[in-house]
């Protein structure tokens, strides 16, 4: 008789869901309805900045990635980060400061910094202007995004309500993190898989900033398109759950040793 190993079932990881800038953590709550249907467990913590008490002249980028390894410790099992627009930089942090603990990574329309830069690299020389006249504006130093932003750019696909349900959630966006340098010296070589998703009708930044601008600093990501605009969670929830789910599979099915494709995954 001949027996045949295969892969021990990995036991499913809560997803910790960080947001980007302007958000708060309740801003992935219609994900989270989606995700707990499907039996997912998911935590999104506030990044300290982000709350009316906060200091949001003092904060810095360690300060982002303090509020995620705390949810990290809070999950208890394996996890897996999801990290949106900003909270891409911050999930890549703390992947290089806890590996053990991460058991994938997951960036939607989402900033990947390299070892040394801030997300301001990344910016557009015009954005980073608004940025700082913004910034001068208050006392507190923090960025208001504009409403003709949020309704043309950044939810471009939104109806009324849902526009008007986004803009309730907003909050000023400290402005020391996005100049702060990272250190992640070991992040390219860390062996955690990776998934990308990409937005078609994002329009907050130049085409390709995000894919396969961004996502080309990942090391060998299976990447998965989705039909949405940069606020998804909002204006797609659905389709970005589905999309997140994807990712899951992708990960845990790697985590498992079992060979991946990582081509292009499109979902309509």
């Amino acid at each position: 008789m001949t027996y045949m190993d295969t892969p021990t079932p990995l036991p499913a990881p809560t997803l910790i869901l960080v947001h980007g800038s302007w958000h708060t953590g309740r801003c992935w709550s219609r994900v989270q309805e989606e995700l707990t249907a499907a039996g997912i467990r998911s935590i999104a913590p506030t990044l300290t900045g982000h709350r009316p008490s906060d200091d949001r002249l003092r904060v810095t980028h360690d300060d982002y990635v303090a509020s995620v390894i705390g949810a990290l410790e809070d999950a208890g099992g394996p996890a897996v980060l999801v990290g949106h627009s900003f909270g891409g930089s911050v999930i890549s942090r703390v992947a290089e400061l806890r590996p053990e603990r991460c058991q994938g990574l997951v960036y939607c329309s989402a900033f990947v910094p390299r070892d040394g830069e801030s997300v301001a690299d990344s910016l557009p020389a015009e954005f980073i202007q608004f940025l700082e006249q913004a910034a001068a504006a208050r006392d507190d130093r923090a960025i208001e995004l504009p409403d003709s932003a949020l309704r043309d750019v950044f939810a471009n696909t939104a109806d009324e309500e849902t526009l008007a349900r986004l803009r309730a959630l907003l909050v000023p966006e400290p402005y020391a993190p996005i100049i702060d340098k990272l250190a992640l010296p070991g992040f390219a070589s860390l062996p955690i898989p990776m998934v990308y998703i990409s937005c078609r009708d994002d329009r907050t930044m130049p085409p390709g900033t995000f894919h396969p601008g961004q996502s080309s600093r990942l090391a060998e990501p299976t990447v998965i398109e989705i039909d949405g605009d940069h606020e998804s969670l909002f204006t797609a929830p659905e389709r970005l759950a589905d999309a997140l789910l994807e990712a899951l599979d992708v990960i845990q099915a790697t985590s498992s040793a079992q060979p991946q494709d990582n081509s292009i995954r499109v979902r309509s």
